[in-house]
């Protein structure tokens, strides 16, 4: 286990491509160990959202864009938490997916996604990177939840969500997690619940270090 454990590490940190070596563990039957992985071969997604295919398929397509945001963190450690809150995120997904009134749905899969991430990164030897990943996972669909009613949202609902997890990070995983689909919004590299997201809490900052200086 120790020697996967190094080569996961390494791909994860340095591939361009790390969803080439989950392809080959698949391929070459080494994925028993890995029954959180191995799940997600099996779970199938709604089409309209997720044309690309099953959330194994979604999965590596995320790990991949993820990887193109891997150099904006200063430490390994840091970049580690968010490939493996990219790898983990839909971990729920097998546990959650139903079929109701003719779609594919997975509620309360943030949620439930907690426990295979724990007993994944327990086997691998990475329970230090628990909470870091959990909040990865809990907040991943919080950008397009508050931009489907951002009318409503208010600033201090923002904050609130900054304090439980970086908006800069939250939104590196977020946009992973769109572009890593076959839609045309992937395509075109667009993203616009992570997008207003970013602008509303650098509007917050701005305002408030406005407030701070009018009030030195």
């Amino acid at each position: 286990m120790q020697t996967l454990t190094n080569d996961f590490l390494r791909i994860m940190l340095n591939s361009e491509k790390p969803s080439e070596f989950f392809e080959y563990l698949k391929k070459n039957n080494k994925l028993g160990s890995f029954s959180e992985l191995y799940f997600l071969i099996v779970t199938c997604q709604d089409a309209t959202w997720h044309p690309e295919g099953s959330v194994w398929t979604h999965t590596l397509m995320v790990i991949d864009v993820a990887a193109e945001f891997r150099n904006t963190y200063q430490s390994e450690k840091d970049a580690l938490a968010f490939m493996l809150g990219a790898l983990c995120h839909d971990f729920g997904k097998p546990y959650t997916t139903i079929m109701k009134q003719g779609r594919i749905k997975s509620p309360l899969h943030d949620l439930m996604g907690l426990p295979p991430t724990k007993s994944f990164l327990n086997k691998l030897g990475l329970d230090e990177f628990f909470s870091d990943v959990s909040a990865y996972i809990m907040e991943h669909l919080k950008p397009i939840q508050l931009y489907k009613n951002r009318e409503n949202v208010s600033d201090a609902a923002i904050q609130r969500l900054s304090k439980r997890i970086n908006i800069y990070d939250l939104y590196k995983l977020s946009a992973s997690d769109h572009w890593g689909r076959t839609d045309e919004e992937a395509t075109k590299r667009i993203h616009p619940a992570g997008e207003w997201l970013l602008q509303r809490y650098k509007s917050i900052l701005a305002r408030e270090k406005a407030f701070s200086v009018m009030h030195a």
